[in-house]
């Protein structure tokens, strides 16, 4: 028979003051977040971790792994790298636990040598790139035949991007003319005006300008691109014949996309 504790029964908490119950609930649905958010976590990990198994081998590297790297089968070899050194990406993630690594620019990959790798993976990289379909040409030139580039992409629907309107192949396709630049201010505007107020005070419209200016002025990291899993999907889909690769899967799971082409 199963025992019942007395703080499970109603006439325990009847007795209690209303300032007493409220603290009670209050903690109860803050560890019940914390839960959800643990397992969140875990099913994404799990989920990575079954792409990595059925992709992953060689040699390759992963950008901006940070402190969350991608799980990879034991057989392969990963070398990590970001635009920010060690110190830096630990005050950046406010962990001391910080995949160790070199220099690589995600969004050129310079210094790479072509057609040198088995795989490449981005996982939550490619959105604060200014040109992500640059990346995406210049990660290729660097994979052998047959190699892969997986990509981790959050779902705007379910970051705080979600007022955010959606990035476009057209807008991707000029940033890819032009390397993004001209584009970046815009994307800091709709930041200000969409992302920002969800937590710290809404700016007017008469601040919006200078508000942005001086996030680029100052490079704060931001989610340059918003998208759906749909709409990078498709995005992918129309680059196929243009970049010479194949889509070979995609999923999601929490807030976050999963896909995997391979180099023809």
């Amino acid at each position: 028979m199963i025992k019942t504790n007395d703080d499970e029964t109603i006439e325990f908490w009847s007795k209690r003051s209303q300032d007493e119950l409220a603290r009670v609930a209050a903690a109860l649905h803050r560890d019940r977040r914390q839960a959800e958010d643990k397992a969140g976590l875990h099913e994404v990990i799990g989920a990575r971790a079954v792409v990595s198994n059925a992709f992953i081998e060689g040699v390759g590297i992963e950008v901006g792994a940070g402190n969350r790297p991608f799980p990879v089968p034991s057989m392969a070899t990963v070398i990590y790298g970001d635009i920010r050194d060690n110190e830096t990406l630990k005050t950046h993630f406010a962990d001391p636990n910080i995949t160790q690594g070199g220099f690589i620019d995600a969004e050129t990959f310079a210094g790479t040598k072509l057609e040198s790798l088995d795989f490449i993976i981005s996982a939550h990289v490619i959105e604060h790139l200014a040109n992500p379909f640059g990346s995406i040409r210049e990660g290729l030139a660097r994979l052998k035949s047959g190699g892969v580039y997986v990509f981790a992409v959050p779902d705007m629907r379910f970051t705080t991007d979600r007022n955010r309107p959606l990035t476009t192949f057209e807008h991707l396709m000029g940033d890819l003319e032009t390397g993004g630049g001209p584009t970046l201010l815009d994307s800091y505007i709709e930041h200000c005006r969409f992302v920002h107020p969800l937590s710290q005070p809404k700016f007017s419209e008469d601040q919006l300008v200078a508000a942005a200016e001086h996030g680029l002025k100052h490079r704060i990291d931001i989610h340059v691109h918003a998208w759906t899993k749909e709409a990078f999907s498709d995005h992918l889909s129309r680059l196929q014949k243009l970049f010479g690769f194949t889509k070979h899967f995609e999923s999601s799971i929490q807030n976050e996309s999963l896909f995997v082409i391979k180099k023809n």
